[in-house]
Protein backbone atom coordinates (compact mmCIF):
# COMPACT_ATOMS: atom_id res chain seq x y z
CA UNK A 1 0.00 0.00 0.00
CA UNK A 2 1.71 3.22 -0.78
CA UNK A 3 2.43 5.41 2.18
CA UNK A 4 0.91 9.11 2.70
CA UNK A 5 3.98 11.42 2.26
CA UNK A 6 3.54 15.22 3.16
CA UNK A 7 6.36 17.43 2.09
CA UNK A 8 7.03 20.84 3.92
CA UNK A 9 8.72 23.32 1.55
CA UNK A 10 8.35 23.05 -2.62
CA UNK A 11 11.43 24.61 -3.13
CA UNK A 12 14.05 22.41 -4.72
CA UNK A 13 14.07 20.09 -1.87
CA UNK A 14 10.49 19.82 -1.80
CA UNK A 15 9.45 19.10 -5.56
CA UNK A 16 12.76 16.98 -5.93
CA UNK A 17 11.63 14.97 -3.19
CA UNK A 18 7.97 14.85 -4.32
CA UNK A 19 9.60 14.00 -7.92
CA UNK A 20 11.21 10.92 -6.76
CA UNK A 21 8.27 9.87 -4.31
CA UNK A 22 5.55 9.94 -6.62
CA UNK A 23 6.41 6.68 -8.11
CA UNK A 24 5.66 5.10 -5.83
CA UNK A 25 3.57 6.66 -2.77
CA UNK A 26 0.80 9.43 -2.54
CA UNK A 27 2.55 12.77 -1.72
CA UNK A 28 1.79 16.04 -1.00
CA UNK A 29 3.46 19.46 -1.02
CA UNK A 30 2.94 22.43 1.51
CA UNK A 31 4.38 25.17 -0.28
CA UNK A 32 4.08 28.46 2.03
CA UNK A 33 3.79 30.90 -0.80
CA UNK A 34 2.82 30.89 -4.96
CA UNK A 35 5.86 29.47 -6.99
CA UNK A 36 6.62 31.68 -9.71
CA UNK A 37 8.88 29.95 -12.42
CA UNK A 38 9.10 33.40 -14.37
CA UNK A 39 10.92 35.60 -11.71
CA UNK A 40 14.62 36.78 -12.59
CA UNK A 41 16.38 35.26 -9.48
CA UNK A 42 19.47 33.75 -9.03
CA UNK A 43 21.42 31.35 -10.60
CA UNK A 44 22.59 27.93 -9.11
CA UNK A 45 25.32 25.16 -10.63
CA UNK A 46 24.36 22.06 -10.36
CA UNK A 47 27.05 19.90 -10.36
CA UNK A 48 27.18 16.25 -11.85
CA UNK A 49 26.82 14.46 -8.90
CA UNK A 50 23.38 15.92 -9.31
CA UNK A 51 22.60 16.78 -12.50
CA UNK A 52 23.32 13.01 -13.28
CA UNK A 53 20.65 12.00 -10.89
CA UNK A 54 18.13 14.48 -12.23
CA UNK A 55 19.16 13.14 -15.91
CA UNK A 56 18.33 9.82 -15.08
CA UNK A 57 14.97 10.63 -13.86
CA UNK A 58 14.12 12.59 -16.85
CA UNK A 59 14.73 15.94 -16.02
CA UNK A 60 15.58 17.94 -19.93
CA UNK A 61 18.48 19.77 -19.90
CA UNK A 62 16.55 21.56 -22.61
CA UNK A 63 13.76 23.13 -20.02
CA UNK A 64 16.47 24.85 -18.52
CA UNK A 65 17.92 27.68 -20.30
CA UNK A 66 21.76 26.84 -18.72
CA UNK A 67 25.12 26.36 -20.02
CA UNK A 68 27.39 23.69 -19.47
CA UNK A 69 29.82 24.43 -17.05
CA UNK A 70 33.37 24.37 -18.85
CA UNK A 71 36.33 26.95 -16.99
CA UNK A 72 37.15 28.09 -13.75
CA UNK A 73 39.23 31.35 -13.67
CA UNK A 74 41.35 32.46 -11.24
CA UNK A 75 42.14 36.39 -11.36
CA UNK A 76 43.71 38.99 -9.28
CA UNK A 77 42.45 41.95 -7.77
CA UNK A 78 43.52 43.82 -11.01
CA UNK A 79 41.67 41.49 -13.54
CA UNK A 80 45.25 40.13 -14.16
CA UNK A 81 44.89 35.93 -15.02
CA UNK A 82 46.70 34.05 -12.54
CA UNK A 83 45.09 30.59 -13.83
CA UNK A 84 42.66 29.31 -15.97
CA UNK A 85 41.17 25.57 -15.82
CA UNK A 86 38.92 23.35 -17.41
CA UNK A 87 36.00 22.44 -15.23
CA UNK A 88 34.32 19.89 -17.54
CA UNK A 89 33.00 16.57 -15.81
CA UNK A 90 31.96 15.18 -18.75
CA UNK A 91 35.47 14.33 -19.79
CA UNK A 92 37.12 14.74 -16.50
CA UNK A 93 34.86 11.58 -14.97
CA UNK A 94 33.18 10.68 -18.20
CA UNK A 95 29.58 11.17 -16.56
CA UNK A 96 27.25 14.19 -16.20
CA UNK A 97 27.71 17.76 -16.94
CA UNK A 98 28.03 20.24 -14.39
CA UNK A 99 25.52 23.24 -15.61
CA UNK A 100 24.83 26.75 -14.88
CA UNK A 101 20.97 27.73 -14.07
CA UNK A 102 18.63 30.42 -12.80
CA UNK A 103 16.87 28.97 -9.84
CA UNK A 104 13.66 29.13 -11.13
CA UNK A 105 14.56 27.46 -14.24
CA UNK A 106 15.56 24.89 -12.19
CA UNK A 107 11.96 25.05 -9.98
CA UNK A 108 9.45 25.11 -12.71
CA UNK A 109 11.43 21.78 -14.57
CA UNK A 110 11.39 20.62 -10.67
CA UNK A 111 7.64 21.21 -10.66
CA UNK A 112 7.27 19.14 -14.00
CA UNK A 113 8.80 16.54 -12.21
CA UNK A 114 6.38 16.21 -9.24
CA UNK A 115 3.04 17.43 -10.69
CA UNK A 116 3.31 16.07 -14.92
CA UNK A 117 0.77 13.48 -15.12
CA UNK A 118 2.12 11.79 -18.34
CA UNK A 119 5.54 12.13 -17.53
CA UNK A 120 6.64 10.48 -14.88
CA UNK A 121 5.54 7.24 -13.11
CA UNK A 122 3.52 7.40 -10.67
CA UNK A 123 0.77 9.83 -8.67
CA UNK A 124 1.05 13.53 -9.36
CA UNK A 125 1.87 15.04 -6.16
CA UNK A 126 -0.60 17.40 -5.16
CA UNK A 127 1.27 20.79 -4.35
CA UNK A 128 -0.70 23.16 -2.23
CA UNK A 129 0.40 26.79 -2.53
CA UNK A 130 -0.09 29.41 0.54
CA UNK A 131 -0.25 26.38 2.94
CA UNK A 132 2.61 28.23 5.83
CA UNK A 133 3.24 25.32 8.27
CA UNK A 134 3.10 27.04 11.41
CA UNK A 135 3.08 23.48 13.77
CA UNK A 136 4.13 20.30 13.63
CA UNK A 137 3.65 17.07 15.75
CA UNK A 138 6.54 15.03 14.44
CA UNK A 139 4.82 11.77 16.76
CA UNK A 140 1.47 11.68 15.38
CA UNK A 141 2.36 12.76 11.86
CA UNK A 142 0.60 15.91 11.57
CA UNK A 143 1.25 19.68 10.55
CA UNK A 144 -1.24 22.48 10.64
CA UNK A 145 -1.28 25.50 8.03
CA UNK A 146 -1.76 29.08 9.45
CA UNK A 147 -5.36 29.38 8.24
CA UNK A 148 -6.07 26.28 10.57
CA UNK A 149 -5.74 23.56 7.86
CA UNK A 150 -4.57 20.02 9.30
CA UNK A 151 -2.56 17.21 7.33
CA UNK A 152 -1.18 14.00 8.19
CA UNK A 153 0.35 11.46 6.61
CA UNK A 154 2.67 8.52 7.60
CA UNK A 155 5.84 10.67 7.04
CA UNK A 156 6.51 14.10 7.19
CA UNK A 157 9.83 15.33 5.27
CA UNK A 158 10.94 18.85 6.38
CA UNK A 159 12.23 20.52 3.10
CA UNK A 160 11.65 23.84 4.73
CA UNK A 161 14.79 25.50 4.50
CA UNK A 162 17.32 26.97 7.32
CA UNK A 163 14.21 28.44 9.47
CA UNK A 164 12.88 24.96 9.43
CA UNK A 165 9.55 24.41 11.51
CA UNK A 166 9.81 20.67 11.09
CA UNK A 167 13.72 21.09 12.60
CA UNK A 168 11.93 22.74 15.64
CA UNK A 169 9.65 19.99 16.04
CA UNK A 170 12.69 17.08 15.60
CA UNK A 171 14.45 19.05 18.48
CA UNK A 172 11.61 19.19 20.60
CA UNK A 173 10.22 22.76 20.69
CA UNK A 174 13.94 24.34 20.54
CA UNK A 175 14.02 27.78 19.10
CA UNK A 176 15.92 26.91 15.88
CA UNK A 177 17.96 30.24 16.15
CA UNK A 178 20.55 28.46 18.17
CA UNK A 179 21.20 25.71 15.75
CA UNK A 180 22.18 28.44 13.17
CA UNK A 181 25.46 29.41 12.50
CA UNK A 182 26.51 32.87 11.14
CA UNK A 183 30.30 33.99 10.56
CA UNK A 184 30.55 37.87 9.94
CA UNK A 185 30.32 37.10 6.21
CA UNK A 186 27.68 38.40 3.56
CA UNK A 187 27.75 38.41 0.02
CA UNK A 188 26.49 41.04 -2.06
CA UNK A 189 24.37 39.83 -5.11
CA UNK A 190 23.83 41.39 -8.63
CA UNK A 191 23.34 40.10 -11.90
CA UNK A 192 24.07 41.27 -15.33
CA UNK A 193 23.77 40.91 -18.64
CA UNK A 194 26.77 39.40 -20.94
CA UNK A 195 25.51 42.32 -23.53
CA UNK A 196 27.24 44.42 -20.65
CA UNK A 197 30.86 43.44 -20.43
CA UNK A 198 31.34 42.01 -24.59
CA UNK A 199 32.68 45.14 -25.30
CA UNK A 200 35.04 45.20 -23.03
CA UNK A 201 38.46 43.49 -23.51
CA UNK A 202 39.06 42.73 -19.96
CA UNK A 203 35.99 40.48 -19.35
CA UNK A 204 36.67 39.04 -23.03
CA UNK A 205 36.80 35.33 -21.14
CA UNK A 206 32.72 35.93 -20.02
CA UNK A 207 31.72 37.26 -23.19
CA UNK A 208 31.00 33.40 -25.27
CA UNK A 209 29.37 31.38 -22.57
CA UNK A 210 27.84 29.33 -25.26
CA UNK A 211 31.55 28.35 -25.92
CA UNK A 212 32.69 28.64 -22.57
CA UNK A 213 30.82 29.12 -19.30
CA UNK A 214 32.24 29.06 -15.84
CA UNK A 215 33.05 30.55 -12.96
CA UNK A 216 35.89 33.71 -12.60
CA UNK A 217 37.34 34.11 -8.66
CA UNK A 218 38.97 37.02 -7.72
CA UNK A 219 40.67 37.75 -4.20
CA UNK A 220 41.24 40.97 -2.54
CA UNK A 221 45.23 42.28 -2.54
CA UNK A 222 46.11 40.48 0.51
CA UNK A 223 44.99 37.68 -0.58
CA UNK A 224 42.81 34.17 -0.21
CA UNK A 225 43.36 34.54 3.53
CA UNK A 226 40.87 37.86 3.15
CA UNK A 227 37.66 36.86 3.54
CA UNK A 228 36.99 39.30 0.77
CA UNK A 229 36.40 38.53 -2.98
CA UNK A 230 34.42 39.14 -6.39
CA UNK A 231 32.89 35.85 -7.97
CA UNK A 232 31.21 36.12 -11.36
CA UNK A 233 29.77 33.29 -12.89
CA UNK A 234 27.00 32.24 -16.07
CA UNK A 235 23.71 31.77 -14.97
CA UNK A 236 22.48 31.18 -19.18
CA UNK A 237 23.54 31.98 -22.58
CA UNK A 238 22.64 35.91 -21.71
CA UNK A 239 23.46 36.39 -18.54
CA UNK A 240 25.92 36.84 -15.20
CA UNK A 241 26.02 36.89 -11.28
CA UNK A 242 28.54 38.87 -9.53
CA UNK A 243 28.87 38.13 -6.29
CA UNK A 244 31.00 39.59 -3.29
CA UNK A 245 32.22 38.43 -0.40
CA UNK A 246 32.77 40.83 2.63
CA UNK A 247 32.32 41.34 6.29
CA UNK A 248 29.00 42.25 8.09
CA UNK A 249 29.95 45.44 9.53
CA UNK A 250 26.56 47.10 9.87
CA UNK A 251 24.38 44.75 8.24
CA UNK A 252 24.84 42.68 11.45
CA UNK A 253 22.13 44.32 13.43
CA UNK A 254 20.09 44.99 10.39
CA UNK A 255 20.14 41.12 9.99
CA UNK A 256 19.30 40.37 13.59
CA UNK A 257 17.02 42.79 14.02
CA UNK A 258 14.99 42.12 10.73
CA UNK A 259 15.30 38.44 11.95
CA UNK A 260 15.77 38.13 7.84
CA UNK A 261 18.88 36.38 6.04
CA UNK A 262 18.77 39.01 2.87
CA UNK A 263 18.42 42.69 2.32
CA UNK A 264 17.39 43.97 -1.03
CA UNK A 265 17.45 46.91 -2.63
CA UNK A 266 22.15 47.77 -1.12
CA UNK A 267 22.92 51.08 -2.63
CA UNK A 268 25.68 50.32 -5.42
CA UNK A 269 27.58 53.63 -3.50
CA UNK A 270 27.74 51.31 -0.44
CA UNK A 271 29.14 48.52 -2.39
CA UNK A 272 31.82 50.81 -4.47
CA UNK A 273 32.82 51.73 -0.93
CA UNK A 274 33.58 48.33 0.37
CA UNK A 275 35.27 46.96 -2.98
CA UNK A 276 37.17 49.83 -4.86
CA UNK A 277 39.78 50.00 -2.28
CA UNK A 278 40.94 46.32 -2.95
CA UNK A 279 39.72 45.62 -6.93
CA UNK A 280 39.50 47.05 -9.99
CA UNK A 281 37.18 49.55 -11.54
CA UNK A 282 36.63 46.79 -14.13
CA UNK A 283 35.19 44.40 -11.36
CA UNK A 284 33.38 46.84 -8.76
CA UNK A 285 31.50 48.59 -11.91
CA UNK A 286 29.88 45.12 -12.55
CA UNK A 287 27.72 45.77 -9.66
CA UNK A 288 25.90 48.74 -11.26
CA UNK A 289 24.28 46.74 -13.69
CA UNK A 290 21.15 45.77 -11.39
CA UNK A 291 20.30 46.03 -7.73
CA UNK A 292 21.53 44.56 -5.03
CA UNK A 293 21.50 42.73 -2.06
CA UNK A 294 22.86 41.62 0.94
CA UNK A 295 22.52 38.07 1.82
CA UNK A 296 24.05 36.97 5.12
CA UNK A 297 26.48 33.76 4.88
CA UNK A 298 24.99 31.37 7.61
CA UNK A 299 25.33 27.31 8.00
CA UNK A 300 23.36 24.80 10.62
CA UNK A 301 25.31 23.15 13.62
CA UNK A 302 25.33 19.12 12.57
CA UNK A 303 22.38 17.30 14.27
CA UNK A 304 22.84 13.68 15.63
CA UNK A 305 19.94 12.86 13.64
CA UNK A 306 17.21 14.65 10.93
CA UNK A 307 14.59 12.05 12.10
CA UNK A 308 12.24 11.96 15.09
CA UNK A 309 8.83 9.55 14.88
CA UNK A 310 7.27 10.63 11.68
CA UNK A 311 9.16 13.37 10.55
CA UNK A 312 12.69 13.77 8.50
CA UNK A 313 14.50 16.81 7.13
CA UNK A 314 16.60 17.21 4.21
CA UNK A 315 18.44 19.75 2.60
CA UNK A 316 19.10 23.10 4.46
CA UNK A 317 16.42 21.74 7.22
CA UNK A 318 18.56 19.14 8.10
CA UNK A 319 21.88 20.75 6.65
CA UNK A 320 22.48 23.96 5.59
CA UNK A 321 25.90 24.65 4.17
CA UNK A 322 27.76 27.74 3.42
CA UNK A 323 28.57 28.39 -0.16
CA UNK A 324 31.49 28.16 -0.79
CA UNK A 325 31.67 25.01 -2.51
CA UNK A 326 28.80 25.20 -4.50
CA UNK A 327 26.70 22.13 -3.58
CA UNK A 328 23.65 23.15 -1.57
CA UNK A 329 21.49 22.62 -3.96
CA UNK A 330 23.10 19.19 -5.16
CA UNK A 331 23.22 17.26 -1.91
CA UNK A 332 19.91 18.52 -0.94
CA UNK A 333 18.62 16.89 -4.96
CA UNK A 334 20.87 13.72 -3.49
CA UNK A 335 18.81 13.22 -0.49
CA UNK A 336 15.86 13.60 -2.46
CA UNK A 337 16.91 10.68 -4.78
CA UNK A 338 17.75 8.60 -1.64
CA UNK A 339 14.87 8.89 -0.09
CA UNK A 340 12.82 7.79 -2.95
CA UNK A 341 14.87 4.48 -3.81
CA UNK A 342 15.17 3.38 -0.25
CA UNK A 343 11.21 4.15 0.12
CA UNK A 344 10.14 2.59 -2.99
CA UNK A 345 9.43 -1.06 -1.56
CA UNK A 346 7.89 0.41 1.59
CA UNK A 347 4.49 -0.45 1.92
CA UNK A 348 3.87 0.23 5.52
CA UNK A 349 4.32 3.02 8.04
CA UNK A 350 6.06 0.24 10.51
CA UNK A 351 8.95 -0.23 7.81
CA UNK A 352 9.91 3.43 7.28
CA UNK A 353 12.43 3.57 10.19
CA UNK A 354 14.48 1.32 9.08
CA UNK A 355 14.88 2.81 5.46
CA UNK A 356 15.48 6.43 7.50
CA UNK A 357 18.30 4.88 9.54
CA UNK A 358 19.84 3.64 6.29
CA UNK A 359 19.23 6.85 5.01
CA UNK A 360 20.74 8.45 7.73
CA UNK A 361 24.07 6.63 7.47
CA UNK A 362 24.41 7.20 4.04
CA UNK A 363 23.71 10.36 3.93
CA UNK A 364 25.09 12.43 7.18
CA UNK A 365 29.12 12.20 6.53
CA UNK A 366 28.87 13.02 3.23
CA UNK A 367 26.81 16.48 4.00
CA UNK A 368 29.15 16.70 6.61
CA UNK A 369 32.12 16.31 4.44
CA UNK A 370 30.70 18.83 2.01
CA UNK A 371 30.16 21.37 4.90
CA UNK A 372 33.49 21.23 6.10
CA UNK A 373 35.02 21.88 2.98
CA UNK A 374 32.61 25.21 2.08
CA UNK A 375 33.89 26.56 5.25
CA UNK A 376 37.25 25.63 4.56
CA UNK A 377 37.68 27.66 1.04
CA UNK A 378 34.93 30.53 2.52
CA UNK A 379 38.40 30.67 5.49
CA UNK A 380 35.96 30.06 7.75
CA UNK A 381 36.78 27.03 9.91
CA UNK A 382 35.30 25.59 13.27
CA UNK A 383 37.74 24.76 15.96
CA UNK A 384 36.97 21.27 15.14
CA UNK A 385 37.47 21.55 11.68
CA UNK A 386 41.39 23.02 12.61
CA UNK A 387 41.88 19.88 14.30
CA UNK A 388 41.03 17.81 10.78
CA UNK A 389 43.44 17.60 8.09
CA UNK A 390 42.30 20.06 5.25
CA UNK A 391 40.25 18.36 2.38
CA UNK A 392 42.24 18.73 -1.13
CA UNK A 393 40.64 20.14 -4.12
CA UNK A 394 41.12 16.81 -5.75
CA UNK A 395 39.83 14.76 -3.33
CA UNK A 396 36.76 16.75 -2.82
CA UNK A 397 36.14 16.52 -6.53
CA UNK A 398 36.85 12.43 -7.01
CA UNK A 399 34.72 12.30 -3.52
CA UNK A 400 31.89 14.74 -4.69
CA UNK A 401 31.54 15.01 -8.29
CA UNK A 402 31.61 10.99 -9.31
CA UNK A 403 28.58 10.58 -7.02
CA UNK A 404 25.97 7.76 -9.08
CA UNK A 405 23.22 7.77 -6.59
CA UNK A 406 22.45 5.89 -3.19
CA UNK A 407 22.04 2.57 -4.99
CA UNK A 408 25.85 2.55 -5.90
CA UNK A 409 26.21 4.11 -2.51
CA UNK A 410 24.62 1.44 -0.45
CA UNK A 411 26.43 -1.68 -2.92
CA UNK A 412 29.93 0.40 -1.63
CA UNK A 413 28.84 0.25 2.20
CA UNK A 414 27.41 -3.21 1.97
CA UNK A 415 30.42 -4.22 0.54
CA UNK A 416 32.80 -2.77 2.68
CA UNK A 417 30.92 -4.45 5.52
CA UNK A 418 31.59 -7.78 4.29
CA UNK A 419 35.07 -7.17 4.01
CA UNK A 420 35.31 -5.64 6.91
CA UNK A 421 33.66 -9.47 8.64
CA UNK A 422 36.25 -11.37 6.04
CA UNK A 423 39.18 -9.48 7.85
Amino acid sequence: MPLKIIVVGGGIGGLAAAGYLRAKHHVTVLERGTLDFTMNDYGLSVVSNSFNLLQKAGIKLENLDTVVMTHLWLRGPQNEELSTKHFDTRARFGGAPSVLVKRAKLLKELWRFATSETDFAGEPANVVQNAKVTRVDALAGSVWTCDGRIFSGDLIIGADGINSVVRSAILGGQDIASTIRNYDTLTFMAQLSVDDIRSDPDFAYLSDPTNQAGLCSAHAKAGPQMNKRILTYHTSAHYLQVVGYTSEKEFTEKFDSSRAAIIKDIPVSRVVEDFAPDFAGGFVNLFRHSKVDAWRIRDVAPMDSWYTGKALLIGDAAHAVTPHAGQGSNITIEDAEALGYLLRDIQSPEAIPTALQKFMLLRKDRVDYVARRSRELGNIRTEDDKTKEPITSEGFAKEIYTYQGVEQALRSLEHAATGAKGA
